[in-house]
């Protein structure tokens, strides 16, 4: 192809004429073969709408074929002396005219008469296996004559009789639980009153649950009703035999919509849980085009057709009425897929096609060889650009071909796969290393391969942003460069990599023995294959254009100056990367900075927790990597990625981070009148006050009436009696006993006692306690108080806030105490065991609500999503028990059970707890034994922990000598419960 002088484009004579010859015959052959797809159209619609009209007529017969006999056969039997026949033995003598009638039409399936008295008689044909199965028939049965007689007494007896095909009785089963009563059926209500026959609408048969319709007449001389049973099923056949293609839809149904019938009875009728039937609306059917015509058309009047377009699909459609003797009018609809009705027009089509393509190859033979010759290599350079589009890199692009333009074209094109396959490669490189030492050795190791260089050091900057420090020196080999290489301080402006920095450009310079000196790489020709030639220094550069650090590449032959363009480009991605992967390394030291300062927090906050926050996570990482291990039993198939020990290593430690929320007064609660300060010194205060009051009234008793003061016995006794009272209050305080009942009275027998207070007990006091004790008003001063007692400004109120509902999103199942505090006197003093009242202990629970509140308020990455579920299940529970959210061993995972037993073993064993000492070995696998037989932990997990020894690693890495005691975990295991 040239191109003249005037811009026009001129092609040689043979590819002209091919294209000329093509068009052509393309345009001739298309022409022709439209006129004919068009007229062979409009003859398919007249011919289709013929169609609809015959198979609406063959409906018509067909339909009328199955109901017409029915009726004729029941204007026979009205005349029958079956409905005159007064007893059962004059109703089965009518047996063989009834046997016959099931023979004649293989519609019916069952002819029966009801009596005015109730009596009934119907006589069923016994088919199947499924028949013969329903009633429990007898080998041989043909008929099933079903009876309901009523006797002299009133009683109604039912009876089924079974009969061989020569009507002899094989087997007589009287029924009593067969109760139906005739009279209460429509077709019997519905024939009563009238000479005329009735068809009912499809329904489920009483007896045999089978679809479909009955046909009823009174008897001519109105002694009985008699009825005929007749399933649609060939209805529905004979709807499936007339469709016109394979594609095509029929149904009919009555001028509301209602199906009557379709070739898949299960869509036609709608069964109800209450076992009533009814027919389906042509909308519920489940095929769109009839809903559709439905929906369009009006389903009154005479016959129309048209077309309508559903779900992208062009259908032809006939719409007419349909008289086939049911009880009302009745609708067809036909509707054919356009594409199936002229597939036949498409076939030829195809033909006149082919003929066209016949010809095309026929008459231009040698110009075709010529075009493809010609094309062929273009070909094959496109599949290999499209690959390239598909980041298909891995195969060399090469085209045989003796076209300059091409072959030029085809190797352009193989450097630009090439660039980019060591592109994405570097992308992949970084994208898939998660260790950033191990990242920038990738990155050096790939953009050496890219830029076909013989070595390269990776330089970034220190924190202060003053001197380039070498993280990783590789060679082309893959090794790396074994020598020490030095610092580059950015104030000297005196070798190549400074040089860069300063033109923000990359610099290349001769690898002379002074310039290696002055980079500090006097030993790098010691370490290469071949003498270096060149060095290639580019900047790296954030995106907020801050130097990061330095890409030093060594060149052993002579510098191409497109790889100083390359090296440059290649840098600026190469920085970005390096960058990303710093600001994530860095956003993970902060992020465990802030763990451990939380869970530093926590420790330090009480002395009763000691180290337990760093303790926790390594017995829990002693387990899990345990489990991981493991090849067989449980946890074979129990193994943890890296992001698994991450959010492990997270949960592990902030599992207790909601105790930041406990106040340390109800941590630290060593007495039942602990609060802030321990109210006991108040009893003591109000009992010191009380003495002095027996003192005084005895002085004044003296004064008043005489006597000898040495005569201070009653004064002695009250006094000392006070001490006892107070010494046994102190004792109840200390809440190491049970409160027996004798104890609990005694306790209020002293809430009796009463001492006088002669200030204002409102003067002050906080705001908040001051609007508790107005509750009740203020007595006049002198007013006589008790020595014990529980008053209003001792109950806190419960923020609405702290309640949690039933139906909580956490999953909370929590029983929550009215209250928030209750600090009453008596009503800490009657605790009967312990110190915390249920208020107090909620309290302390809490911080496990409080720590899944909290770490689900945490934006957490996918892989950290599990953590709340992690941290907050230690309290719970195997057997369901456990709180906050009651869930059972197959309700938590795996590490939330080890989690558990973690922060059990932990606290049974740690020494830093002032208020109890350490267990020793010994004593913590005997109480975690019963706690595993009690259901409490897992024991699965219990066992691997005897088993791998961890209880023995942890106790010497964190157990004081004297704890560790000689144990044999044979002991102390307990087999797991066998699943319910």
């Amino acid at each position: 192809m040239t191109q003249s002088s005037n811009g026009i484009f001129r092609v040689p004579v043979h590819v002209f004429l091919i294209a000329v010859g093509l068009i052509m015959l393309a345009v001739v052959g298309g022409s022709i073969a439209t006129l004919g797809y068009n007229a062979m159209n409009q003859a398919l619609r007249a011919a289709l709408e013929d169609q609809f009209d015959s198979l609406t007529i063959l409906m018509r017969e067909r339909g009328r074929r199955l109901v017409d006999p029915i009726g004729a056969q029941l204007g026979v039997l009205i005349h029958d002396p079956l409905s005159s026949a007064t007893s059962l033995e004059g109703r089965l003598a009518r047996l063989p005219v009834l046997a016959e009638t099931l023979r004649m039409n293989g519609t019916v399936v069952s002819v029966y008469a009801g009596y005015p008295n109730g009596d009934f008689i119907l006589v069923r044909k016994i088919e199947t296996d499924e028949d013969v199965s329903r009633f429990n028939a007898p080998e041989g049965t043909r008929f099933l004559v079903q009876t309901i007689t009523e006797q002299e007494n009133g009683k109604r007896n039912g009876a089924f009789r079974f009969y061989n095909h020569a009507l002899h009785l094989i087997r007589h089963d009287p029924r009593d639980d067969y109760t139906y009563d005739p009279r209460q059926r429509p077709w019997y209500r519905e024939s009563q009153f009238t000479n005329v026959q009735k068809l009912s609408e499809p329904y489920v048969f009483f007896t045999t649950q089978e679809i479909g319709i009955t046909v009823s007449r009174r008897s001519a001389d109105r002694g009985a009703i008699l009825g005929l049973d007749a399933t649609i099923v060939r209805l529905a056949s004979e709807i499936a035999s007339i469709r016109p293609s394979s594609g095509s839809e029929v149904a009919i149904l009555d001028s509301e919509g209602r199906m009557i019938a379709y070739e898949d009875l299960s869509k036609v009728i709608s069964l109800h849980g209450d076992g009533r039937v009814g027919r389906l609306h042509v909308s519920d059917l489940g095929v769109p085009v009839l809903a559709r015509i439905a929906e369009k058309e009006r389903l009154l009047g005479p016959a129309r057709s048209g077309t309508i377009e559903v779900d992208g699909a062009d259908w032809a459609y006939s719409n007419g009425p349909l008289d086939i003797g049911l009880s009302e009018p009745a609708r067809i609809l036909l509707a054919v897929p356009v594409h199936e009705m002229f597939a036949a027009s498409r076939q030829i089509i195809q033909v006149q096609g082919a003929f066209v393509v016949l010809v095309l190859i026929l008459g231009i033979p040698v110009g075709w060889l010529l075009v493809r010759r010609i094309s062929r290599p273009l070909k094959v350079l496109a599949q290999d650009v499209r690959a390239l589009a598909a980041f298909e890199f891995d195969e060399p692009i090469q085209v045989d071909t003796r076209i300059r333009e091409v072959a030029e074209l085809s190797v352009t094109i193989d450097n630009l796969r090439y660039t980019i396959q060591r592109f994405l490669e570097i992308n992949r490189a970084i994208a898939g290393e998660e260790d950033f030492d191990t990242l920038l050795r990738r990155l050096l190791d790939e953009i050496i391969a890219t830029t076909d260089t013989e070595a390269g050091i990776l330089y970034l900057t220190d924190a202060e942003g003053a001197r380039l420090v070498p993280h990783a020196s590789r060679t082309d080999d893959g090794h790396d460069l074994d020598f020490p290489i030095p610092d580059v301080l950015l104030s000297r402006r005196n070798n190549v990599i400074v040089r860069s920095i300063a033109d923000e450009n990359a610099e290349s310079a001769a690898a002379s023995q002074s310039e290696l000196e002055l980079c500090g790489l006097a030993g790098l020709p010691e370490k290469m294959a071949e003498p270096p030639q060149f060095l290639l220094a580019a900047p790296l550069y954030n995106r907020q254009k801050e130097l990061v650090g330095v890409l030093l590449l060594i060149e052993s032959h002579a510098m191409d100056p497109a790889l100083v363009r390359f090296t440059e480009a290649l840098s600026g991605s190469a920085a970005v990367s390096v960058e990303a992967r710093q600001l994530i390394a860095a956003q993970r030291e902060l992020f465990e900075s802030f763990i451990q300062m939380i869970a530093g927090a926590i420790d330090a906050k009480s002395p009763y927790t000691g180290g337990h926050c760093a303790r926790v996570p390594e017995l829990t990482k002693m387990l899990a990597a345990a489990a991981d291990r493991s090849d067989d039993g449980p946890f074979a198939r129990f193994k943890l990625s890296e992001d698994d020990w991450q959010a492990i290593h997270v949960a592990a430690w902030l599992h207790d981070c909601g105790k930041v929320t406990t106040p340390e007064f109800v941590v630290d609660k060593a007495t039942k009148l602990e609060t802030i300060y321990d109210r006991i010194h108040e009893i003591r205060m109000r009992i010191e006050v009380m003495k002095r009051e027996a003192e005084i009234g005895f002085l004044r008793h003296l004064l008043a009436e005489g006597g000898d003061p040495a005569d201070d016995a009653e004064l002695r006794r009250q006094q000392s009696e006070l001490d006892a009272d107070f010494a046994f209050l102190a004792e109840c305080n200390l809440g190491g006993e049970f409160m027996s009942p004798e104890r609990v009275e005694r306790i209020e027998a002293l809430s009796r006692k009463t001492w006088t207070r002669t200030l204002s007990d409102r003067l002050g006091v906080s705001h908040a306690e001051r609007a508790r004790m107005d509750a009740v008003p203020e007595r006049s001063l002198p007013a006589e108080e008790p020595l014990l007692s529980d008053r209003p400004e001792h109950m806190f109120a419960r923020p609405e806030a702290d309640k949690l509902s039933p139906d909580n999103h956490w999953g909370f199942k929590m029983d929550v105490p009215e209250l928030l505090y209750n600090r009453g006197e008596v009503h800490n003093l009657k605790i009967s065991r312990g110190t915390l009242t249920d208020e107090d202990r909620y309290k302390i629970n809490e911080h496990i609500v409080q720590t899944i509140k909290m770490l689900d308020r945490l934006p957490f990455p996918k892989h950290l999503r599990n953590v709340p579920e992690l941290a907050g299940g230690h309290h719970e529970k195997m057997d369901g028990t456990g709180y906050p959210k009651r869930l059972t061993k197959n309700d938590m995972s795996p590490v939330a059970r080890m989690m558990a037993i973690a922060d059990i073993f932990e606290a049974l064993t740690a020494v830093d707890r002032p208020y109890k000492k350490g267990k020793t070995l010994s004593e913590a696998l005997k109480i975690m034994t019963f706690m595993v037989k009690d259901q409490h932990v897992d024991p699965d997990l219990f066992d691997l922990f005897l088993t791998s020894g961890i209880y023995m690693d942890y106790a010497l890495k964190f157990l004081r000598p004297d704890q560790i005691d000689a144990v044999d975990p044979q002991d102390y295991r307990v087999s797991a419960p066998a699943a319910e």
